[in-house]
C-alpha cells in the first residue's frame, strides 16, 4: 500500500498567487493552483496572494480544509468573504483596504489560532461580530497593524476570546485610553507588543502601568516594584538595535542571514561590493517561519558571493515603507543599492536558486571578484 493522499479540484481558470505544500520532514513545493491535484493526506497547503483587484470567488468552490496558511495583500471584503469558508485555517495574514464588515464574517473557523489584521479602513466593531463565535473560542495571537481608525474602547470584545495569549498593536496610538482596555482584559492576554505610529515615541507611563499590572510588554515582564525602571527597556524593545552605538561593526560576512532592525545597519551592508537578499518578515507569520531556515540555507550555499538580511517589519516599520512591502513574506534581492527583483510568498530552495542565477548571483563564491 502506497502513502494515503488527498485530492483537490482547482477551479480550470486557477487561481491567482502562490501555492505551496508543505509535508514534515520535506522542503516546501510549488503547486499550480489549477485543476486536480494529489497531494500526501499530511501536507498542508500555503496560499498567498496580492488580490491588486482580482476576485477569490473560486474559494467557495474548494473544500472547507483546503488550507492551513492564507495571506492576502489588497484584501477586500469580497474576498474576506470568500476564505471565510475555509473552515481549517490556522493562520490568516489580511493587509488590504477591507472593513469591519468583512472581519465579521470571519466567524466560522474553529481552527484559527493567528490572525492579522492590517487596515486603515479597520475600527474594531468588527471584532464585537466575532464575541462567542469559533473563531474567537481557538484564537491565540492576534495582530493588529496600521490601523489609524482602530478606537480602544473596540478592544473590549477580546474579552470573548478566552484562549488568546498575545495582542499585538502596531503603529497605533499607545495611551492612557488603550491602557485602560488592555487592563480590563487581564489576565489574557498576558503579552502585549506595542509600537507607536511614525514618528511618536512610547509613553513610559503608559507602558509603566501596564508593566506594574503584571503584564508582558515587548518582551519585557517584571515585578510591580520595578515597573517604572523597565518601561524604558520595553520602549527600547520596539526599535531595539542589535549592533549599538559605538560598537566596532564587524565587516559583514556573506552567507550568513543577518538579523537587522536598524536602517543604518541595512546601508552599511549596501555599501559592501556584494549582492544582498533582504528577507522581509514577522513573528506572527506562518508561512515566513516555514520560508526562513530555506532561504538561511540558499544563503549559506551561496557562501561569501551573498549576504543575506532578516528583517522583522514589526520591530522596523522603516523597512516597510523603504520596500513597499504590502505583505510577508517578501523578498528583495538589491546590488549596489538597487533593487534587482523580488518575490512573495513561499517557494523551494531550487526556485531561489534559479532566481538569483537569472539575476547573475550563482553557486557558491568564495568572493567579491
Amino acid at each position: 500500500m502506497g502513502n494515503r493522499t488527498r485530492m483537490i479540484r482547482f477551479p480550470e481558470q486557477g487561481l491567482p498567487g502562490t501555492l505551496v505544500s508543505c509535508a514534515e520532514g520535506e522542503d516546501p513545493v510549488e503547486r499550480e493552483p489549477r485543476g486536480l491535484l494529489e497531494l500526501p493526506s499530511e501536507a498542508q497547503l500555503i496560499y498567498a496572494a496580492d488580490m491588486a483587484g482580482g476576485s477569490l470567488a473560486a474559494l467557495a468552490e474548494l473544500p472547507p480544509d483546503t488550507f492551513t496558511v492564507v495571506d492576502l495583500g489588497g484584501a477586500t471584503d469580497e474576498a474576506i468573504r470568500s476564505v471565510a469558508g475555509q473552515r481549517g485555517l490556522r493562520t490568516l495574514v489580511l493587509s488590504g483596504d477591507f472593513t469591519d464588515e468583512g472581519v465579521a464574517a470571519l466567524g466560522g473557523m474553529p481552527e484559527l489560532t493567528d490572525l492579522v489584521l492590517e487596515s486603515p479602513c479597520f475600527t474594531g466593531t468588527g471584532l464585537a461580530a466575532l464575541a462567542g463565535t469559533e473563531t474567537f473560542g481557538s484564537l491565540r495571537s492576534l495582530v493588529l497593524s496600521d490601523a489609524p481608525a482602530l478606537e480602544p474602547e473596540r478592544l473590549h470584545a477580546l474579552s470573548e476570546a478566552h484562549r488568546l495569549t498575545g495582542l499585538t498593536l502596531d503603529g497605533i496610538r499607545v495611551d492612557d485610553a488603550l491602557a485602560d482596555v488592555l487592563l480590563a482584559l487581564a489576565p489574557s492576554p498576558a503579552e502585549v507588543w506595542l509600537t507607536e505610529r511614525p514618528g511618536r515615541e512610547l509613553d513610559l507611563a503608559v507602558l509603566e502601568r501596564l508593566l506594574g499590572a503584571g503584564l508582558e510588554v515587548n518582551g519585557v515582564r517584571t515585578a510591580p516594584r520595578h515597573a517604572a525602571r523597565f518601561a524604558r527597556i520595553a520602549a527600547d524593545a520596539a526599535t531595539m538595535s542589535d549592533l549599538p552605538d559605538g560598537e566596532p561593526a564587524a565587516p559583514p560576512r556573506g552567507g550568513v542571514l543577518h538579523e537587522i532592525t536598524e536602517e543604518r545597519e541595512l546601508d552599511r551592508l549596501l555599501s559592501q561590493p556584494l549582492p544582498v537578499l533582504v528577507d522581509l518578515m514577522a513573528p506572527w507569520c506562518g508561512p515566513c517561519e516555514i520560508l526562513a531556515p530555506v532561504l538561511e540555507d540558499t544563503v549559506e550555499a551561496h557562501g561569501a558571493g551573498l549576504i543575506g538580511v532578516q528583517i522583522d517589519i514589526s520591530r522596523a516599520e522603516w523597512a516597510r515603507q523603504r520596500f513597499d512591502a504590502l505583505g510577508v513574506p517578501a523578498v528583495v534581492l538589491l546590488r549596489d543599492g538597487r533593487e534587482v527583483s523580488r518575490f512573495s510568498g513561499v517557494w523551494p530552495r531550487q526556485r531561489i536558486t534559479d532566481w538569483l542565477a537569472t539575476a547573475g548571483v550563482d553557486g557558491i563564491r568564495q568572493g567579491p571578484s
